[in-house]
C-alpha cells in the first residue's frame, strides 16, 4: 500500500511523543530498571557515547567539537528555538483546522467556543516566558529567606550559598544555569516557554499545560464528529435507522472515507495528531498536579527520592538538641555516629564544627540528617546535636512545605505573595 502523507504524520508524532516521552520521564526514580528507565539511558547515555567513540575515530572528534556548540547554546542559553517550533506547529495545526473543519462545524456554540479555547495556548505561553519566574537578587532575598525557611532535610542553612551569585540561597530556590540568576521556588527550566518555572509563573505554567491540553482534546472531538458526520452522509445517506448495529465501526468505510477529499485526510491528521499527542500532555498535568498535593516542586522530588533511598536503607536519622548533654564545648556529641563515632577518625566536616556553638535556630528542634551508603554523612547535624533515633521511613518524615494537600498547596501556587 501506498503511503500518504498522513501515515508519515502520524509516524511522525507517535515517534516524537514517544521519545519526549522517555527523555523527560525516564530518568525518574518510578521507572527505575523498567524499559522506560533503559530506553531513556540508551538515548541519554549510550548511544552519544557510542557517537563520541565513532567521531574520535574517523574525525577526530572535530564533528564532536562542532555540535557541541551547538548543542550548549540550545541547552544552556536562552533561545526560542523549541518556543518557536511549538508555535509554528500550533499555528499550522490551527489554519488547517479552520480552513477545513471549521466550515463543517454548524453548532452557535462550538464556534462561540472554539476561537477561545485556540486563543488559550497563546495567552498562556506570553505569560509563562515574559513573567519573572522568581529571580532572586540582594535587594530581595531577606523577603524569600522569610518566606521560604530551610527544613534541614533537602536545604540546609549552613550549605545554602550560591558559588555563582555570591548569597545565600533561600530554601527551595535553585540556581539555572540558563537564566543566569538563583530562582525562587524553582521547579526546572523550561524550553517550551524559553523561561524556568518559578514562584511567580508556575500558575501560568498550569495554565499553559491545561489550555494546550484543552486544545487537543477538544480538537479531538470536533475533527472526529467533522469525519463522523461525514463518514454517515458517504455511506448513510438515508439514515442510520436501518444500518447495521456496529455500523461505525466498518475498517474499509473508514479507510475510503480518508482518501476520499483532501480535506478528510487533512481533517483526520488533525484528529490523529491531538489524539496522540494529549497522554504525553496529560502526563506532564498529572505529574505536577500530583507534585502540588504533596507539596512538592518538580527539583524537589528529585531530593526526596534520595531522602526516600536512604531511609529505605536505614540510614535516614533524627539528631536533636540535647541541652542536658550539651556539657562540653568541644560539640564532640555532634557526631551522631554512636559508637562508631568514637572509635573512627573524625569526618573533616566534624572536626571543623568541634568548636561551633548551637545555632539558635535549631535549639530544640529535631534535625533529619542522610549518610552515604559508604557510612560518610553528606550533612552533619550542628554542633549540639546528638542521635536519637533512626527513622523507620520516609512516611515519618514532615514536608514542612506541604500546606495541607492539593487545594491548600494549590492556593499558594495560584495566589503567590508578592515579594
Amino acid at each position: 500500500m501506498k503511503l500518504s502523507i498522513l501515515h508519515y504524520v502520524v509516524a511522525f508524532i507517535v515517534i516524537f511523543s514517544t521519545l519526549v516521552f522517555i527523555v523527560l520521564f525516564g530518568r525518574l526514580p518510578a521507572f527505575k530498571g523498567t524499559i522506560v528507565g533503559k530506553a531513556h539511558i540508551l538515548l541519554w547515555k549510550t548511544i552519544p557515547a557510542k557517537f563520541v567513540a565513532i567521531d574520535r575515530k574517523l574525525t577526530g572528534g572535530k564533528l564532536y567539537a562542532a555540535s557541541s556548540k551547538w548543542a550548549d547554546y540550545l541547552v544552556n542559553d536562552k533561545n526560542w528555538a523549541v518556543a518557536i517550533f511549538y508555535s509554528t506547529v500550533l499555528t499550522v495545526s490551527l489554519f488547517f483546522f479552520f480552513k477545513d473543519a471549521w466550515p463543517r462545524i454548524y453548532n452557535p456554540l462550538h464556534r462561540l467556543i472554539i476561537p477561545m479555547v485556540a486563543f488559550q495556548p497563546y495567552f498562556y505561553l506570553y505569560l509563562s516566558a515574559f513573567t519573572d519566574p522568581g529571580t532572586i537578587t540582594k535587594a530581595n532575598l531577606a523577603r524569600y529567606l522569610e518566606l521560604f525557611p530551610y527544613d534541614d532535610i533537602i536545604f540546609y542553612s549552613d550549605s545554602a550559598e550560591c558559588r555563582t551569585c555570591h548569597f545565600k540561597k533561600p530554601a527551595r530556590s535553585k540556581h539555572c544555569s540558563v537564566c543566569k540568576g538563583c530562582i525562587a521556588k524553582n521547579d526546572h527550566h523550561c524550553a517550551w516557554i524559553n523561561n524556568c518555572v518559578g514562584y511567580y509563573n508556575y500558575r501560568f505554567f498550569l495554565g499553559f499545560l491545561v489550555s494546550n491540553l484543552g486544545v487537543l482534546i477538544y480538537g479531538s472531538y470536533l475533527t472526529f464528529m467533522v469525519l463522523f458526520n461525514e463518514y454517515k452522509a458517504q455511506h448513510f445517506p438515508d439514515g442510520t435507522d436501518s444500518a447495521p448495529k456496529y455500523y461505525w465501526a466498518n475498517y474499509r468505510f473508514w479507510i475510503l472515507l480518508i482518501h476520499s477529499r483532501s480535506w478528510t485526510a487533512t481533517v483526520t491528521s488533525l484528529c490523529m495528531i491531538s489524539t496522540l499527542v494529549s497522554p504525553l500532555v496529560i502526563a506532564f498535568l498529572a505529574q505536577h498536579i500530583l507534585y502540588i498535593h504533596q507539596g512538592m516542586t518538580t527539583n524537589e522530588s528529585e531530593k526526596w527520592s534520595e531522602v526516600q533511598w536512604v531511609a529505605n536503607n536505614g540510614m535516614l536519622e533524627v539528631y536533636e538538641n540535647r541541652e542536658d548533654e550539651d556539657s562540653s564545648e568541644d560539640g564532640s556529641s555532634a557526631s551522631g555516629s554512636g559508637s562508631d563515632s568514637e572509635t573512627r577518625a573524625l569526618h573533616p566536616r566534624l572536626q571543623a564544627l568541634q568548636s561551633a556553638r548551637p545555632k539558635p535556630e535549631n535549639q530544640g528542634r529535631k534535625v533529619h540528617i542522610y549518610a552515604y551508603d559508604d557510612g560518610s554523612f553528606n550533612r552533619l547535624p550542628p554542633a549540639g546535636m546528638v542521635k536519637t533515633a533512626t527513622v523507620p521511613g520516609l512516611y515519618a518524615v514532615v514536608n514542612i512545605y506541604d500546606r495541607g494537600g492539593l487545594f491548600k498547596n494549590a492556593k499558594e501556587v495560584w495566589f503567590p505573595k508578592r515579594v
